[in-house]
């Protein structure tokens, strides 16, 4: 199963990015951030499930079905959150 967020929103389309899938031996490291790493797709919004917005996180199957995954959009946003907690106590 693959994942993409929304990244923004273009017209009638969703920008979506996928950041390439961490080598074997590499499990728990976080991966370097280059543009090589990151695909960007446009979906049709007429195709996102119910509720996507922005910073979504999207799931695929096999199929091709989209999914919106709340609790790793939820665990995304408070990691977020809390980076931006961080920068402002500062």
């Amino acid at each position: 199963m693959r994942q993409l967020i929304i990244d923004r929103f273009e017209g009638m389309y969703a920008i979506c990015e996928e950041w390439a899938e961490e080598k074997a031996g590499e499990k728990g490291k976080k991966p370097a951030r280059n543009a090589k790493d990151i695909k960007f797709f446009g979906i049709e919004k007429g195709e996102l499930p119910q509720n996507a917005k922005e910073g979504s996180v999207l799931c695929i199957d096999g199929e091709g079905n989209l999914t919106l995954d709340e609790a790793a959009t939820k665990a995304r946003r408070d990691r977020i959150n809390a980076l931006q907690g961080k920068l402002w106590k500062k």
